[in-house]
């Protein structure tokens, strides 16, 4: 029984590092490649679209703002095509696909599409969310993946490529805000329904998972800004319940949990990003960070009365 096990455990690091072997492998011909990035005004999408530049990857960059448009215009090859996109637009995003053909040869296809565009949606406990709360970060950070695949999936499949899914820790294990998990949830079974239905063609399907870093969407004065916002507009029954120092105490509240979790090594994602895109064989799932892999993963299969313990203790 002993050696039997063993033998297992044997057998299952042995298939670990041969996959990890193969996942080292690299494709070729960069230059001849085309990926299409969204969210590319800061953050991930940023920094990546700088990489695949430098890789010499022909790269679409959908950035939300003209100022982003511009900033990646300034900062990048001409490889680079910079345009406006809004993923929680279908009109936007048609418009977007039709000029991606245009400058695509008739018998080309993309190699990749990277869906990283999201937002960070109200914040709050539940009680002070509406329906316009939810459905305003679910049109970016789920149906905006749904809606991009959807529309560039044509292209995908002509260049026999992938695509890459921006899901989060916390679409394995929920707290802190109700409509991000609900929609990173939401990213992670559309990604594994469309990786099963791609399932022995030429298109692959990879999830990107990331912990906390410290991006834009984990400023304090961003999140004191959504606060104060969301409290002015709450009910005059609510408002009056609460601490007239209300904002600053959630404001102290998420510096603490930034400070505990939240990593500043943001290159570990654009380093999963490129590893999705170059890899031959690449994961289908891409767990990143310290604290994703080694306190989030564990406390997501643990019994429920030990995770919301530790949770607790953390925020």
């Amino acid at each position: 029984m002993l050696w039997s096990l063993v033998s297992i455990v044997l057998t299952l690091l042995a298939l670990k590092l041969f996959m990890r072997v193969l996942n080292k492998i690299k494709i070729s011909d960069y230059k001849g490649r085309y990926v299409l990035v969204t969210g590319c005004d800061s953050g991930f999408g940023y920094l990546l679209t700088k990489r695949l530049d430098l890789l010499g990857f022909n790269v679409f960059a959908g950035c939300l703002t003209k100022a982003g448009v511009e900033n990646i215009r300034s900062e990048c090859s001409e490889k680079v095509t910079a345009v406006q996109l809004d993923v929680s637009n279908d009109d936007n995003i048609n418009a977007v696909a039709g000029l991606v053909k245009k400058k695509l040869k008739p018998d080309q296809g993309l190699w990749a599409v990277v869906n990283n565009a999201g937002i960070i949606g109200s914040v709050g406990p539940t009680s002070w969310q509406t329906r316009e709360d939810y459905e305003k970060t679910m049109s970016v950070n789920l149906y905006g993946v749904i809606m991009v695949t959807k529309t560039f999936m044509p292209l995908v499949q002509k260049g026999k490529g992938r695509i890459i899914n921006t899901a989060s820790v916390l679409g394995r294990i929920a707290f802190v805000s109700a409509s991000y998990c609900i929609s990173k949830y939401g990213v992670e079974a559309f990604s594994d329904v469309l990786r099963q239905e791609m399932y022995g063609s030429d298109v692959s399907v990879h999830i990107i998972e990331p912990g906390f870093y410290r991006t834009a969407l984990l400023d304090r004065e961003l999140f004191e800004r959504k606060v104060e916002t969301k409290i002015t507009n709450l009910p005059k029954d609510i408002k009056e319940t609460l601490p007239v120092n209300l904002v600053t105490l959630m404001g102290d509240g998420f510096e603490r949990l930034v400070k505990k979790v939240a990593s500043s090594n943001v290159h570990e994602v654009v380093d999963a990003y490129i590893n999705a895109i170059t890899s031959r064989f690449p994961r289908k799932r891409y767990l990143i960070g310290f604290d994703a892999n080694y306190i989030f993963r564990p406390l997501s299969i643990l019994p429920e009365f030990i995770s919301d313990w530790v949770l607790k203790k953390i925020t």
